[in-house]
């Protein structure tokens, strides 16, 4: 269903019901009015509880479990591939041939919309709500820093956007055409700041579980991600020598994605929290391992001849062969149905029901190198990027190391955050030229590996974003214009 539609289904059935006759406009006695409720503090936190979990639903499920979010930001870059044996369109994205139409970047933006409307709703309710105004206060942070990410992978998929702060609750405010960029890191740099200033540096826990919900750090590094991505390299070390020490890394890279018991960790600034128990299960991982390797560790795995999403052969052979990172982010399947590369990051031996491994969102690792990108190529920046290598059991490296500083840092972050959706959003703070570049032979190559074929791959500056949906071009009256080259 269309976005703007399902936004206001229930809103134009009770106009209908109730818009014509004195006598049906009577108070209903059997559900709370939706403009008395979230006026207090209590209802708020019940009100960012569900922030939070429409958050949990973009990021970890999408569309009924599409992964939609790793299709755009993972299998879009030279990490991963798609099974191009499946329904085109969940492949698209894959070989940049998406159209208008495509439905799982329709059910991105849907998703992503709908949370932040909700955030919205927090945002603005906050200003009147009754109660224990730190509280409150808090709360109002937590919203503005669930709005900020989901418009940080927003502008980094579809650049300029309608920008929504109000909650969209009539006809009135659902039209808008869409800002620039600029526009979009605006807002996104000002929720953070507000959101810095309003969150705590750590959560007590408790009757309230408080513990996995948004930080100061969490505020600043994400604050911090947003100023480089925009550009902005100065404000960008500012915001995260600010995080700086106030976290570490784990000694041990595996025990970064291992699941239940190692939660919110030293090294982990900001988590999506799954848990099977209570039906917030992260499926999307079974869809990454085979059968032959996921049955015998108790878990389910796909029985397809070709993973849904799969590691690429040209990230295996970008690796270090020393590096400890290796079997904590992808094996070979040798038997069964499918053979080949798989990815092992996410893998929770006796989960059937889906895992409870929490998706790391933010973690010290990128504070470390985010920083050593902002401040550029001297021993300081050297000395963080080390940091994470010395994990990794390599050796240092510097100045003299080959490859320019941008190479050595970006094969860093590829080794270091692949399948956490970093690479695209990487790969596009190079030169257009240079991500084509390194996106035109990959694709071509995967074809041929893994399919037996070559297409003919011509991409341009216009392919490095995706396409508006087209449903939501035609419902503004074509107030919201489409990305070039669609």
């Amino acid at each position: 269903m269309k976005s703007i539609h399902k936004i206001f289904l229930s809103t134009l059935i009770l106009s209908l019901l109730f818009g014509c006759d004195d006598f049906l406009e009577v108070e209903p006695l059997d559900r709370i009015d939706g403009s008395s409720f979230f006026s207090n503090d209590q209802e708020l936190v019940i009100a960012i509880n569900g922030v939070y979990a429409a958050q949990r639903l973009v990021f970890s499920r999408g569309d009924g479990g599409q992964r939609l979010v790793h299709r755009l930001f993972e299998e879009r870059s030279d990490n991963a591939g798609g099974d191009h044996t499946d329904q085109g369109e969940r492949v698209e994205t894959d070989l940049f041939s998406e159209g208008t139409g495509n439905l799982p970047i329709s059910g991105l933006w849907e998703a992503m919309w709908s949370a932040i409307n909700l955030a919205n709703k927090v945002i603005a309710s906050g200003a009147t709500a009754e109660g224990d105004a730190a509280l409150i206060n808090r709360i109002v942070g937590e919203a503005k820093f669930i709005r900020a990410s989901l418009y940080f992978y927003m502008v980094n998929a579809w650049g300029g956007l309608p920008i929504r702060t109000e909650p969209t609750e009539d006809f009135g405010n659902t039209i808008l055409p869409r800002s620039g960029v600029a526009e979009v890191y605006s807002l996104i740099v000002q929720d953070l700041t507000d959101a810095a200033g309003a969150l705590p540096n750590t959560y007590e826990g408790g009757a309230g579980n408080e513990v996995g919900r948004a930080t100061n750090g969490a505020a600043l590094t994400l604050l911090g991600k947003a100023q480089l991505q925009n550009g902005n390299a100065a404000a960008a070390e500012a915001a995260l020598r600010q995080v700086l020490g106030r976290y570490s890394l784990l000694p041990d890279y595996g025990a970064i994605h291992s699941g239940a018991g190692n939660e919110n960790t030293a090294e982990s600034i900001f988590e999506i929290n799954h848990n099977a128990g209570n039906q917030t299960a992260w499926a999307v991982p079974r869809d990454f391992v085979p059968q032959s390797v996921a049955g015998p560790l108790g878990t389910n795995g796909s029985t397809r001849n070709v993973l849904s999403s799969y590691p690429t052969q040209d990230l295996a052979d970008s690796f270090d062969p020393a590096d400890l990172r290796i079997p904590h982010t992808f094996g070979t399947a040798t038997e069964g149905s499918y053979l080949g590369l798989y990815i092992a990051k996410f893998i929770q031996p006796g989960a059937t029901s889906g895992s409870d491994i929490n998706f790391v969102m933010l973690r010290y690792a990128d504070v470390l190198l985010m920083l050593a990108e902002a401040i550029g190529e001297n021993d300081e920046a050297y000395g963080y990027i080390n940091q994470v290598r010395t994990r990794a059991g390599l050796p240092n490296i510097d100045a003299t190391s080959p490859g320019t500083f941008m190479e050595k840092l970006m094969n860093e972050r590829r080794w270091e955050f692949a399948f956490e959706l970093h690479r695209w959003i990487d790969l596009l703070r190079l030169p257009d030229d240079e991500v084509i570049a390194i996106m035109e032979p990959q694709i071509e190559a995967q074809q041929l590996n893994k399919f037996g074929f070559t297409i003919d791959l011509s991409l341009t500056s216009d392919n490095l974003l995706f396409p508006i949906p087209q449903n939501e071009i035609d419902i503004s009256g074509g107030v919201v214009e489409q990305n070039p080259g669609y």
